[in-house]
């Protein structure tokens, strides 16, 4: 039996229903790092762990663990993610406010559907840690976060 790994189902399920999400109206939803560079405004980068201008970044984690006496093997993951609210100000308070109701967005659309229309067990916003940035654009608030899943592989 050839184990099927449910993450990057998972990376592509995420980044649709957030793109979908009317909550996240004209959020930019990233596969990965972002490509344009164009502040200010707001985005969410799925499979980022917030790292600036590096050549790599950890995308994440997979833990494949076999149930015993079966062939069946349980997947538990964790995918990195960043997401920022960047307004042109240099008032953090805006930007911070902005960036936590856009968490709020994602961890909705987390809970709407937890098992993302079945590739998962459940999923979960799981932890996330908070940065400032300031730039030629202005300020920024920074939130990376993992979305952690546990699936049958």
């Amino acid at each position: 039996m050839t184990v099927a790994i449910k993450y990057p189902t998972m990376i592509d399920k995420i980044i649709t229903a957030l793109g979908a999400a009317s909550s996240l109206t004209g959020v930019r939803v990233f596969d990965g790092a972002e490509v344009d560079e164009s502040y200010p405004g707001n985005a969410i980068a799925i499979g980022h762990d917030g790292s600036l201008g590096d050549t790599e970044m950890q995308v994440g984690n997979i833990r494949n663990t076999p149930l015993d006496f079966t062939d069946v093997h349980e997947e538990s993951g964790a995918i990195n993610c960043s997401l920022w609210a960047w307004s042109g100000t240099t008032s953090f308070k805006s930007s911070r406010v902005a960036a936590f109701n856009l968490l709020s967005a994602v961890d909705t659309v987390i809970r709407t559907d937890p098992t993302f229309s079945g590739t998962c067990f459940y999923s979960w916003l799981e932890s996330n840690s908070v940065t400032y940035r300031q730039t030629t654009s202005g300020s920024a608030v920074v939130l990376n976060f993992n979305i952690a899943y546990t699936a049958q592989s």
